[in-house]
């Protein structure tokens, strides 16, 4: 294949369609040591993937000097070192650290570059954006950046797409893809919960507490939040159990059992054996959706949610869980109860997420936009 004929794709079926070669970008430092666990990797995993399997030639661009079974994506990886980026269709970055990677890496002059934001910031302080000071004012200027630079921006929420255009304007196309959820579980597990000595219901908190780096006021708020809950499940006869990474030095151990981060492959059993699972709000107000939402309920298992969370209508839309005010302990222990004691009909929950929610089905919708990269090739 000569190099205009990589640039321009390949054929991909009788209908003259033709697949892309795209370069996906997560971020520059070392993935040797990473554990599968946090959201934001597997969404660059998981999207990834699922272009691939629509016809396209990913590749992801790392690195690794390493490479362990249980991080690698099943795509070709291709170290900074050596990728050359105008031999791409399109370069897709995840995240302000993917942009702000592919820019130290010389490949922000591609012409077709589609940036996927996982939060927006604003030029101010804004209710519902949990990020501040100056972690806000570096994202806001990679953000200026992206919408000098890229062809496509994609967000999570209408809420930061709204910011995004009070912010930036009508710079470039804006899509809305949230996070999607495997149509494809691991066969059920042993129960994770006996062996760390829990004997109660669990209710579980899955999620990143977030570091003091990049959210010290969320994740302050939530170890006291979580310290909370934990007190008044344990008086209803439930044990709540956090899962994942982030800070937790001020975690009370007889409010909350903190397991730590796990990698996804295991992650599911910890949903499947758990009883209920929790979804806090950053504030008030909030932009960002909840991945935990879609995960939770792709195994069935019912949910209690503060309302802020802008994708919280899915536990409406399903009918499995229950929604809470923001920062009304009792009722959310209250519901937790109510929900273990009698959990909603589970049929036809999971396989709702994976036909409405899938990580094919999020990726269908860059159809027309990879099939404008065609025609103009």
């Amino acid at each position: 294949m000569t190099t205009s004929d990589a640039r321009r794709g390949r054929p991909d079926d009788a209908t003259g369609n033709r697949s892309l070669r795209i370069a996906c970008v997560y971020r520059r430092a070392d993935l040797s040591d990473v554990v599968v666990a946090s959201m934001d990797y597997i969404r660059f995993v998981r999207m990834a993937t699922a272009l691939a399997r629509r016809g396209h030639r990913v590749d992801v661009v790392v690195n690794r000097e390493r490479t362990r079974p249980a991080l690698a994506a099943p795509l070709p990886e291709v170290p900074f070192r050596d990728v050359r980026w105008h031999h791409y269709d399109v370069v897709k970055t995840f995240f302000h650290s993917g942009f702000e990677t592919l820019c130290v890496e010389g490949g922000s002059d591609h012409p077709f570059i589609i940036s996927k934001l996982g939060s927006v910031v604003g030029r101010g302080q804004t209710p519902g954006v949990h990020f501040y000071g100056s972690v806000r004012e570096q994202l806001l200027r990679t953000q200026e950046r992206i919408a000098e630079r890229s062809r496509v921006v994609t967000v999570l929420t209408t809420p930061s797409a709204v910011l995004w255009r009070r912010t930036h304007g009508i710079t470039s196309r804006l899509m809305e893809v949230p996070t999607g959820v495997d149509a494809d579980l691991p066969p059920l597990g042993p129960n994770p919960y006996p062996a760390l000595g829990v004997e109660e219901p669990v209710v579980l908190f899955a999620g990143n507490l977030y570091s003091l780096t990049d959210q010290p006021e969320v994740n302050r708020q939530w170890q006291a939040r979580l310290n909370r809950i934990g007190r008044a499940l344990r008086g209803a006869g439930l044990r709540l159990v956090a899962l994942g990474p982030g800070v937790t030095d001020r975690l009370d151990p007889d409010a909350v059992l903190h397991a730590g981060a796990v990698p996804i492959q295991e992650f599911w059993d910890w949903q499947r054996h758990a009883a209920v699972g929790v979804v806090l709000a950053h504030g008030a107000a909030q932009d960002n959706e909840s991945s935990k939402i879609y995960y939770y309920l792709r195994t069935a298992l019912p949910v209690v949610c503060e309302r802020p969370v802008p994708n919280a209508g899915l536990i409406a839309e399903t009918g499995h869980g229950t929604l809470v005010d923001y920062g009304d302990v009792h009722a959310l222990a209250g519901a937790a109860a109510t929900l273990a004691a009698a959990p909603p009909p589970a049929s036809g929950v999971s396989e709702y997420m994976v036909r409405q929610h899938s990580w094919d089905a999020r990726a269908a919708l860059y159809d027309p936009v990879l099939a404008s990269v065609r025609r103009a090739g």
